[in-house]
């Protein structure tokens, strides 16, 4: 590994952080250390990173706002990039292109504050634009595959190759789901198509979403990862709501260790404060043993597990 510090300064041109811990890049604070870190601040770096990553084998992992994650309380053997890479502009016919690594509260900003309506359903989730894109978050019955009209990004399946454009069509636009999650892609940027509307009027409708947002969710000071799990759809393709089931099996208020199910919504886990990976994992097992023993239905985790060992 030591070797590999030195072609990763001459390759990329910046020095990599050692034995860095994942807690403080976590909105659940949790996580052990990881044993290289590099926060990327330009598609160049990011993209460097990553392709001598994958030229000398060494496991990697791109993180961006480090919400709907959950690292190990071994850290990470090898190297946890952080995707900084970010830029916002205006293009013609109501379009705006955003780097993945850009907040997503500063996109719905940048869209209110050039009369861009479209995009305020999105507000009040934490994140960047490429955690967005890659789960296809949303809220309120619309997602941001909804208002995505391409993207940009590094096929990993090609050594060395130019960015890979995407429509949205090719995104493979799921529930929770995108084209990010199944193949070798990285997203570089997207382009969302948007509409003419008042500020004033973006403006009460996002004031709108994020207070009916803030009467469900934890408040910002709580360590949580956002909703641990994915509403299930039933065979019919009814989709029923994970906190309800939760609810019904008694998940508020259970706790293992320092994890709690957050007793304002049942599908949130919070770290109480000194929680461990391990105990989060152990109460959404026996969150999902309850719902599947009750209900017949396995709950599939919208939050993402990074094991120290890939």
């Amino acid at each position: 590994m030591g070797d590999f510090q030195e072609l990763f300064q001459s390759a990329v041109g910046r020095e990599l952080k050692k034995s860095v811990p994942l807690s403080q890049f976590s909105n659940f604070r949790i996580g052990g250390k990881a044993d290289y870190f590099f926060s990327a601040s330009s598609l160049k770096e990011l993209t460097d990173a990553v392709h001598l990553s994958e030229e000398e084998s060494v496991s990697y992992r791109i993180i961006g706002g480090g919400f709907n994650v959950l690292f190990d309380d071994d850290g990470f053997r090898g190297l946890v990039i952080k995707n900084d890479v970010k830029g916002i502009k205006k293009l013609k016919d109501f379009k705006v292109e955003a780097l993945s690594g850009t907040d997503l509260g500063d996109v719905i900003d940048f869209c209110k504050e050039r009369g861009l309506g479209g995009a305020a359903f999105l507000a009040g989730i934490p994140g960047t634009v490429g955690g967005a894109v890659y789960g296809n978050a949303g809220a309120f019955g619309r997602s941001i595959g909804d208002i995505l009209e391409e993207a940009e990004a590094l096929d990993l399946g090609a050594k060395r190759a130019g960015p890979k454009k995407l429509t949205n069509s090719q995104m493979g636009f799921q529930y929770r789901k995108s084209l990010l999650k199944e193949k070798p892609l990285i997203l570089l940027k997207a382009v969302f198509k948007l509409a003419p509307e008042s500020a004033e009027v973006i403006k009460k409708d996002i004031e709108k979403n994020i207070k009916e947002r803030k009467e469900k969710h934890p408040p910002w000071s709580v360590a949580c990862a956002g909703s641990y799990f994915k509403n299930p759809v039933s065979d019919t393709g009814e989709k029923m709501a994970a906190g309800f089931l939760l609810d019904r099996v008694g998940a508020r208020g259970l706790k293992r260790g320092g994890a709690a199910v957050y007793k304002g919504h049942a599908n949130f886990l919070i770290n109480t404060g000194n929680a461990t990976s391990k105990d989060i994992r152990d109460l959404a097992a026996e969150l999902k043993k309850r719902v599947k023993k009750r209900f017949g239905i396995t709950l599939e985790e919208e939050v993402v597990f990074i094991p120290a060992e890939p």
